[in-house]
Order: structure tokens, then sequence, then C-alpha cells
């Protein structure tokens, strides 16, 4: 098998999604392309919001950045664009020493209630449904609501964010604080992260909060996280045993640990409630990226390949229509042509930024979508069904976006 390779993307995967009223508890944080900058570098400063260290679109409602440079001079971090993934700004890393960048997203309010097991068919055994803003509580249909059903919160959420870059690669001063209101303190060299164990400080507008009302949790990816429980001196340590970046986060530990606002009783209760009331109030969380170090040395390359490896992929974008979780959308034909001298032995990938696609695209009824590959003799076509099948548990709405990227080997 020769090794040359040669891809076509085929983009714009789309489909509507309706689905039933879900949580509010994105994480918001800060990207950079890396915590090593040369001087005089600009620096692209990214938030975005989503799950699991997986970004899913800019932060809405009020977001703001702010800058402390070595000298210690603060500067607010202007907005120069807005992308489907990101809220975008930069700077330019003039001086020698460590930049602080700190975010600050103020989402919109919403309330947790409880509904009980079987309330949403979308979630048959979650307790909880979640709503935005104002609700007018007579007119939402109650029918499948547990009799004692309650207000569990009702929250402003607070989110601030915070990442480190430095110009000479020395990140003396993290282990400071830099006055946010909710704020993740590494005490540890942010150099050596994902080597083993690293301690960390929570502090609310500078002291700890008691002991045990904090978690913090690192995530790598939706399959690696750790958590602990902050001590008395707000502080933890996780096991960021796994090399790689890696997303620090508060919680609460649970719904009797929020602590800007009140308990009150007179929020609204089914007739069988007869517990406490529920918290009406601020909800502050704290998230900080920690980016692995990386050095490199660049080889440039260069190669002349031959004509031989050619096709062609029609249509070139593919609507899968407005299905719900759980369906399956009707089959979609893709046409993939050999237009090369050589026969083509053709895989593909599928990217997405929302899970969708890459859970749930299949082709020809039978095959996983990372299963499937096809050889296309020189001169022939190959004709490919390809079918979305929307995950039970998917809690994404809207129009959902993606790619097919179709590889091809000369064989």
């Amino acid at each position: 098998m020769e090794n040359s390779k040669i891809f076509v993307i085929f983009a714009m995967l789309c489909v509507v999604l309706c689905t039933a009223s879900v949580a509010s508890a994105h994480s918001t944080w800060i990207e950079t392309d890396a915590m090593c900058v040369d001087l005089g570098d600009t620096v692209d400063v990214r938030l975005t919001e989503g799950h699991n260290f997986i970004g899913e679109g800019p932060p809405p409602f009020d977001v703001s950045a702010e800058l402390v440079d070595p000298s210690g001079a603060r500067t607010p971090l202007n907005k120069t664009g807005e992308d489907d993934l990101y809220w975008h700004s930069s700077f330019d890393a003039d001086q020698i020493g460590l930049y602080a960048i700190l975010g600050r997203h103020v989402d919109e309010t919403w309330w947790k209630v409880y509904t009980g097991p079987g309330s949403r068919p979308d979630r048959p055994d979650y307790p909880y449904t979640w709503f935005p803003g104002d609700v007018n509580w007579d007119e939402i249909d109650k029918t499948n609501w547990a009799d004692d059903w309650h207000v569990v919160r009702y929250c402003k959420p607070y989110k601030y964010s915070k990442a480190f870059v430095s110009t000479n690669c020395n990140f003396y001063g993290t282990d400071s604080a830099f006055g946010q209101p909710l704020e993740i303190i590494p005490l540890d060299d942010v150099a050596t992260i994902g080597t083993g164990d690293f301690e960390f400080q929570v502090l609310w507008k500078g002291r700890p909060l008691p002991n045990g009302t904090i978690k913090i949790t690192g995530t790598k990816d939706r399959e690696t996280k750790v958590s602990a429980i902050c001590d008395g001196e707000g502080k933890a340590t996780l096991p960021l045993n796994s090399s790689g970046d890696w997303l620090i986060t508060t919680s609460v530990t649970n719904d009797t640990a929020y602590w800007d606002g009140k308990y009150d009783d007179t929020l609204p209760h089914g007739d069988a409630y007869t517990g406490p009331g529920g918290f009406v109030g601020n909800d502050h969380r704290a998230a900080l990226t920690l980016l692995q170090l990386r050095k490199y040395n660049a080889v440039a390359m260069h190669a002349e390949i031959r004509p031989g490896i050619r096709f062609s992929v029609t249509p070139t974008s593919l609507d899968f229509g407005e299905l719900d979780p759980g369906d399956t959308s009707d089959p979609k034909t893709v046409v993939l042509q050999n237009t090369g001298s050589k026969d083509l032995l053709i895989t593909m990938e599928v990217t997405d930024t929302n899970g969708l696609y890459s859970e749930g695209l299949y082709i020809n009824t039978h095959y996983f979508w990372n299963e499937f590959e096809t050889t296309v003799q020189n001169g022939n076509h190959v004709s490919l069904d390809t079918e979305l099948r929307v995950p039970e548990d998917f809690t994404g709405s809207g129009e959902m976006q993606g790619e097919i990227i179709f590889w091809a080997e000369a064989i």
C-alpha cells in the first residue's frame, strides 16, 4: 500500500433537535494556545462554555475579561469577535514575566425544581427540572410532577475564570490571589501539571469558606475527572496523574451549601411538600485553566504528490432535518467517485463540538462511522447511505453542525 494520502472535507452536517428544559450548569473557562510564549507574541484569548472541558459555544449574556501584566497593572481585554465556539480577545505580550488573564461571566437566572423521578421523558430517572428567567408557575403543566415538588434554588450564576501566560516560562506568582470574588489558587508549580498530586486553595473574597462547602474537580477530558472537598483552609489536593491540559473547577458540595443569599420558605411548592425553603441568591463558580508546557523544534517538510489519488464527494452537505432525542433520521445518500488512476481505500472521520454526530452517525444501516471502510476501483464510484441516530440522553438543542472527513489511500 502506498503511503500517500489525500482527504476531502464533507462539511456542514445539520440537524435541529427538540428537547425539554435542561440545566444551565455549564462551566465557563479561558483558553489560550500555550502558557509559555515568546516576548512580543500576540496572545489569542478565548472564552467558551461547555461540559467536560469541551467547549460548546461562547458564553451568553454578560462577559468580560481583564489582564494583569507582570508589573501588576490591570487592563480590560476588549472583545474582538465571536464565533460559534468562542468569545475572542487578545493582547501583546511585550513584558518579561507572568500574565494573569481573569474572566467574568454573569449568566441568566435559573430555577432548579425538584419534580420527581419520571417527570422528564428525556431523562426519566432524573428528578430535577430547570427553568430560565421569569416563570409563570400556573401555566406550567405539572401532570407528571411529584406531589411534593418544590424549588430547590433560584440563582444568578457568577462564573470566574483564570489562566496564565509567561514570556519566560517562569511561573513565579501563580500561587497568589488576583482578587477574583471566588478564586482557585494553584499552590504547587504549574509547570508540573499532570505529573501527580497537586494542591489548590479556593478563596471567597480572600478567605476560605467553611469546611466542606466547596468541591473542586479536575477535568482532562470526558473520561478523566478527579474531585476533592476543600477543608477549613480552603485547600484540597487532586491526583492529576495524566499528562495533558487540565481544567480545574469549583462547585458547592450540595444544595444546602450555598452561601451568598438566603433560604426562603415562601418559594412555590406542591401541596405535599413540608420541607425547608429553597435557596435564593447568587451561585458563584470558578475555573482555572492549566496547560501542559510544550517545547518544540520544527523541521520543514516538502513533497510533490504525483497525480493518482483523486476523488470527489457529492453532495457537499447533508440536512437530517428536525429530530428528537431517540429519533433516527431518513437515510441520506453520499456518492464517492474515484477520478484518479489508482484504486482507493476510503475511511472516514466525524468531527463536531457536541457529540451528536460522533456518537450517532451510521453508514449503510449496520456500520458505526468509525467501523466503516470501502474500496473504490479507479474510474468507479460507490454510494453510501448515512443516517443519524440521536442518543436518547442527548441534551443539546437547536441547530447542530459537524463534518465528515473522507480519507483515501492508494492500494
